[in-house]
């Protein structure tokens, strides 16, 4: 079903994907191996919410360049926003706003978020905006590992073994990341990412998979 869903459809046209993060890293970790698997059919754009941290430092953003290009994606449009991390709640206005324009001014078949079944406060204030602002379209909650406590997959999407490969050297770009983060950045280790990949397929039947909660579906 998947297939009919994010692939082109009878008249040839490419599915319109968007993939919303609150984070740089959110997109890799979430949905990479599937928005790979069927890039050649999608036209593709990539939204991130936040460039910098609480303090507003700014995030060290060659990292995610690094990974789009371990990805392929370099070439894939990504707008990169300000708001700071941690505290989505105090700019849920602004992030609206945001969403509303590019929900009005693009042409959106699918779309992907951060789970709001999430203990990440940046995580659910960004998907509970998504929600409402594209409930119109088919919207799939991605897994983020750290923070998915209360994760209930109802899809997956199988990945062959490469693309599980990429993603976790994509992933493994977000070097700031194992030591800003108080758990050290465990979830990008090789052993945590393709463990978590094996046992959601085996849920399924399948080697590897990426799990998704299904928030709204438009066939």
């Amino acid at each position: 079903m998947i297939d009919s869903i994010i692939s082109s459809n009878r008249k040839n046209r490419k599915k319109n994907v968007v993939v919303f993060g609150a984070h740089p890293d959110d997109f890799e970790v979430g949905c990479s191996g599937t928005i790979l698997k069927y890039l050649d059919t999608i036209n593709l754009k990539i939204y991130v919410m936040s460039d910098r941290y609480e303090d507003g430092k700014l995030r060290n953003l060659r990292e995610k360049d690094k990974s789009f290009r371990i990805l392929g994606l370099d070439k894939i449009p990504c707008t990169v926003y300000d708001i700071p991390t941690r505290i989505f709640h105090d700019y849920r206005s602004k992030i609206r706003n945001i969403l509303y324009d590019i929900a009005t001014k693009t042409d959106v078949d699918v779309v992907f978020t951060p789970p709001i079944h999430d203990i990440h406060q940046d995580h659910i204030v960004l998907a509970d905006e998504v929600i409402r602002l594209f409930r119109e379209k088919s919207i799939f909650g991605y897994e983020v590992i750290r923070s998915g406590y209360d994760f209930m997959p109802n899809m997956h999407v199988k990945l062959p073994v490469e693309l599980v490969n990429l993603k976790i050297k994509a992933s493994q770009s977000y070097k700031s990341q194992w030591s800003t983060t108080k758990s050290g950045g465990y979830y990008f280790s090789k052993e945590v990412m393709k463990g978590l990949m094996r046992a959601r397929g085996a849920q399924f039947g399948v080697e590897y998979a990426e799990a998704f909660e299904v928030y709204h579906l438009k066939l």
